[in-house]
């Protein structure tokens, strides 16, 4: 592949690529793949017939904290003897080669969890599904570390005292200060600001869990495959908002949108957590909820797109009902 083929590569990373990180083949396609929406993601195919997945990282304009590259990769390898995880064959971590933070994995054959979902399937493939999902995150929860808080080097060490109770009601204040595509109407915006309110004593709950948060546990990040009639989870992708906290904030992202999957699959996927040792307090619904309050109003006062904050706002809603009305006791 010359310098004057289109696939998008500037000379530094191709030469990265073709001479460290995929040393002896030939490359004979490289095109865009979509879901990145943070990074820049292409599909990298070489002569021999292997297919790998070239990740470059962008900076974040998010008010979510995410991890680098570094951080990520060393995520990856402290999941990946209980999680599916992507095989890391090279990396730029700070871009040293190519300019930019790069990662190399190989290419993971599965489907979209969100694509099967969406083909409505019979209610015993959604059990499937959702069992398996639920064993999976349970393997996440599965990991220990040393204290609660976000990662700053690839040690996976927690400062001391970053594990603290995050500021809710704070939080959603910061996100409507600094919104660049809020669409609120100001009584919704009072609501998001009294259900923060209302129930951010509830992270507290939760202040000392130190287990691996995937913290972007849903459909469009987990890959499925189906063998033999049953359905697995081929691979768990896009770790770079990964931090030590409690599951619960998972099983929140998870049922963030429960609403619009097959009642089977969520209740597959609760059983399937909880059977597989995913801890589950009692009041493991409101918790979830709270916790996924932090995502929601970071996409209803920063929406990527207009799709995404209709979702958002909905779920919103439902959360408004549920802390109201005798519904608090239901799932999604």
């Amino acid at each position: 592949m010359t310098t004057g083929d289109h696939d998008g590569l500037d000379t530094r990373t191709r030469a990265w690529l073709v001479e460290r990180a995929l040393p002896g083949l030939d490359l004979s396609a490289v095109s865009p793949l979509a879901g990145g929406f943070t990074n820049d993601m292409r599909l990298v195919t070489t002569r021999q017939g292997e297919r790998y997945v070239l990740r470059r990282y962008r900076s974040s304009r998010t008010r979510m904290r995410r991890n680098t590259c570094a951080v990520e990769t060393a995520v990856l390898e402290r999941a990946a003897p209980t999680v599916p995880v992507v095989d890391v064959v090279a990396s730029d971590p700070h871009g040293d080669a190519t300019g930019r933070p790069t990662l190399v994995y190989r290419f993971v054959h599965g489907v979209s969890l969100g694509q099967v979902l969406a083909g409505k399937p019979t209610a015993a493939e959604a059990a499937g599904l959702g069992v398996a999902v639920g064993a999976v995150l349970a393997g996440i929860a599965a990991v220990r570390l040393p204290r609660p808080g976000p990662f700053h080097d690839v040690g996976l060490v927690p400062a001391e005292g970053d594990g603290e109770a995050a500021d809710l009601p704070g939080f959603v204040e910061r996100c409507l200060a600094t919104g660049n595509g809020n669409a609120l109407t100001p009584d919704e915006t009072d609501a998001l600001r009294g259900l923060a309110a209302r129930t951010g004593h509830r992270v507290a709950d939760v202040s000392g869990h130190s287990r691996l948060v995937h913290c972007d546990f849903n459909p469009k990040n987990l890959l499925v495959s189906r063998q033999g009639g049953r359905w697995d989870v081929a691979a768990v992708l896009d770790w770079e908002q990964a931090f030590s906290g409690s599951p619960l904030y998972d099983v929140g992202n998870m049922l963030r949108f429960a609403h619009l999957y097959p009642p089977s699959f969520v209740d597959g996927f609760v059983s399937g957590y909880r059977d597989a040792g995913g801890p589950l307090p009692r009041d493991w619904r409101e918790l979830s909820r709270t916790l996924d309050l932090f995502t929601l109003a970071d996409i209803l006062t920063a929406p990527p797109d207009a799709a995404c904050f209709a979702g958002a706002r909905t779920v919103l809603l439902r959360h408004l009902a549920h802390e109201q009305g005798p519904a608090s006791d239901r799932t999604g």
